[in-house]
Parts: C-alpha cells; sequence; structure tokens
C-alpha cells in the first residue's frame, strides 16, 4: 500500500507567522525540510507525515491557544515555537493535555525543573553560557562586561546561570548594562562599558537589540571582543549588521559551522541538512530553521522507537531516545529532557559573512565527535586550544 494511500501521521507545529518573533518562519521551513525528507525515505512507519502549523502571533496566549488547538486534533506530537516567552507559557499545559511538546525555544528553564511532556532542541541557555566562559577563560579574560535583553526571557535566564558561574572561571563581570527589545540608543550603555576595565562584551540580545548594539558597538570603535549567544546565531543578522559583524565571536549550533566540522556521523547528518536546505533557500539554515528541522527528526525517531503513534507511548519513546542529529548527539532520560552536551556548542568567529570555527571549539570537536564511534560519544570537554582575539 502506497504511503498516501494510508492514514497520515500528523506533527503539529507552533510557530510565530506574525508578529515580532521573525524566527518563526524560519523554524517552520526547517520543520517543512525534514518532513519531506521522512516522507521522501518512506515516511514513519510506512505512513506519510503532514504538518499541522498553527501561528502563535509572537504572542505567549498566541503559543497556549495554538497548543489547545494542535492538542484537539489527530497530532502525535507539537514541534514548539522558538519565542522562549511564548514557550514557557505552553508549558503547564503539557502537563494538562499529556501531548509531547518539543519546544524550539532555547531558555534552559523549559526542562529545569523537568516535566514528563515538555523537551527542547536548542542547546539550552545554561549550556552556552558555560561553554562561553570556558572560551572567554581560555583566552585570557578575566572581567567581562554584560549586556541583557531584559525582555527576553532566554536572555534574562541564560545570563542569571552565567552569573553563577563566573566565579568558577576566574571571571567578574565589571559592567552590567540592561536593555530592552526597543532600545535604539545603545550610546549611554557602550559609553559606560568603555569607562569600566572590561575586557570583553558578552551580549545576551536577540533580534532587533542583537543588530543595534552590534552596530552601535562597531561604531563607538571599541577594541574588545563582543560575544554572543544563540540570538546571533542566524544569517540574517550578519546581513542586518553586514560587514562590521566580522570578527564577531558567536555561540552557534554545529551546523552554522559544518564545513569545520571533523569527520564524524554528525559531520554526515549536518551535510544531509545543509546541502538541500541551501539549495533550496539559497543560504545555509539558522539555528531556528536547524532546531525546526531537527524536532521534526527527534519526533520521528520517537514514533518510529515507539512503534506506534499512541500519545504516552510516544513520549516514553522520547525520555530514552539516544539520536545522532545535525546538532550533535541526543541523549535524553528521565532527569534530562534537553539531551545535548556542553561541546555541542558551537563557538564561531564571523568571517567574511560566514560563521567559521574559532580553533579553540575545533579544539573540543576533535575530542567530543569521535569518528570511530557512529554515535559521536562523548570525549575529553576539555581538550582545545586557546580562543582567538577577535577585532
Amino acid at each position: 500500500m502506497s504511503l498516501k494511500a494510508r492514514r497520515p501521521i500528523v506533527f503539529g507545529q507552533i510557530a510565530s507567522l506574525t508578529g515580532s518573533n521573525y524566527m518563526g518562519l524560519e523554524n517552520m521551513v526547517g520543520a517543512e525540510l525534514a518532513v519531506q525528507q521522512l516522507n521522501d525515505s518512506g515516511g514513519v512507519l510506512g505512513r506519510s507525515v503532514e504538518l499541522h502549523v498553527e501561528d502563535d502571533g509572537s504572542l505567549p496566549q498566541g503559543a497556549v491557544d495554538a497548543y489547545g488547538r494542535l492538542a484537539g486534533q489527530s497530532t502525535v506530537a507539537v514541534i514548539g515555537t522558538s519565542f522562549s516567552n511564548a514557550s514557557l507559557a505552553v508549558l503547564p499545559y503539557t502537563d494538562e493535555r499529556q501531548l509531547l511538546y518539543v519546544s524550539t525555544g532555547a531558555a534552559h528553564t523549559q526542562v529545569d525543573p523537568v516535566r514528563a511532556y515538555a523537551f527542547m532542541t536548542p542547546p539550552p541557555g545554561h549550556l552556552v553560557a558555560e561553554q562561553l566562559l570556558r572560551f572567554l577563560r581560555g583566552g585570557g579574560i578575566t572581567e567581562i562586561a554584560v549586556v541583557i535583553d531584559s525582555d527576553s526571557a532566554f536572555n534574562r535566564d541564560a545570563w542569571t546561570a552565567q552569573k553563577n558561574m563566573l566565579g568558577r572561571h576566574g571571571i567578574s563581570a565589571a559592567a552590567i548594562e540592561y536593555v530592552n527589545v526597543d532600545t535604539e540608543d545603545f550610546g549611554p550603555a557602550l559609553r559606560r562599558i568603555a569607562e569600566s576595565p572590561a575586557q570583553a562584551l558578552m551580549a545576551w540580545v536577540t533580534g532587533p537589540p542583537a543588530t543595534g548594539l552590534a552596530r552601535a558597538f562597531r561604531a563607538a570603535g571599541h577594541n574588545m571582543p563582543m560575544v554572543m549567544g544563540l540570538g546571533a546565531a542566524s544569517p540574517g543578522f550578519v546581513d542586518s549588521v553586514g560587514p562590521v559583524a566580522d570578527g564577531m565571536i558567536v555561540a552557534t549550533s554545529l551546523v552554522s559551522v559544518g564545513s569545520d566540522v571533523p569527520e564524524s556521523a554528525t559531520r554526515l547528518a549536518i551535510q544531509a541538512l545543509t546541502a538541500p536546505f541551501e539549495q533550496r533557500h539559497g543560504a545555509l539554515p539558522s539555528q531556528f530553521a536547524v532546531d525546526g528541522y531537527i524536532a521534526a527528526k527527534l519526533i520521528a525517531a520517537a514514533v518510529e522507537a515507539a512503534g506506534t503513534e499512541e500519545r504516552d507511548a510516544v513520549r516514553d519513546a522520547m525520555e530514552t531516545l539516544t539520536c545522532v542529529t545535525a546538532a550533535g548527539r541526543y541523549a535524553f532520560s528521565p532527569n534530562n529532557h534537553s539531551g545535548l552536551d556542553v561541546d555541542d556548542v558551537a563557538v564561531a568567529v564571523i568571517r567574511d559573512g560566514r560563521f567559521r570555527l574559532t580553533p579553540w571549539s575545533a579544539g573540543k570537536l576533535r575530542e567530543h565527535l569521535r569518528p570511530t564511534s557512529p554515535l559521536g560519544a562523548l570525549g575529553n570537554p576539555m581538550a582545545g586550544g586557546r580562543a582567538p582575539t577577535a577585532h
């Protein structure tokens, strides 16, 4: 019997198709590619996959309403929104609806504490914070300035986690500045940072504040490195900032630096995503497209492992799933619903408009992605070189 002759398996997706969260469209195109690939390779459980997308309007209540609509349909699981504020609003309803929710938002508080039906695909904020501190320490940085978008749950939570790690890495915060999603004048904050003894700027900003801060930072002529979290891990950020983005350091998924990733099962998975994505869209996938793609692939793997589309069986299969993907090796457990390791966070430098793996991060990955193992088994997390100087 052909795929079309059998009832399809339905994946739901909450995406910001309208409103301020432009990353939602990128989430959707990533998931669409994954579904196409699944169907081209025979579907899931021998059945085709359909993607039902609901718009959250870039609003927390919109995401809650969208999840409710999808839960009332024959969906096996839901790919969640990339907007962490909205994703966090959905979480209490996952306990009530008991429908697997795989968020593409990066706030680690989505999975800490663990909720039975909530999982996530991006490297969580606390892992990103940890890896960036390792990078800074490797470059001899002991004092940083920090800029935080206080309107973003992800950025607030990531900074809170990072602040608690500073002493362990021998780093202190010489200046802390808060901005908002609608901040346009970054001059006062940057002047105060210039007057501090900071050796690097750590920027927890996403969307328009990321673009505005990056441009203002370069215009002010600062010589210190600027280091940014996942919110800048998008070709759209690089395009919006322009040539002055060169030299900025950004935490990304491994996909963004795929050509620099050592030979491994993960690199093969990256190529399976990036080649068709670039052919279709004319650019490499952003972090947000990667997360939508991987969420769909993880749900498919859980359905196959469960051998059924029954919701609780799929949730149980997800909780014990180990799967190599383009973002690294996920190893979920009852106590870990994020699945990734700190060295699945790449530290990239922008060069000629593209993300390139830093030598420091390349050293980490040579140990972390062991090519002799089909699962890219974990290696020594402390291996690697020194951080490069950004300019």
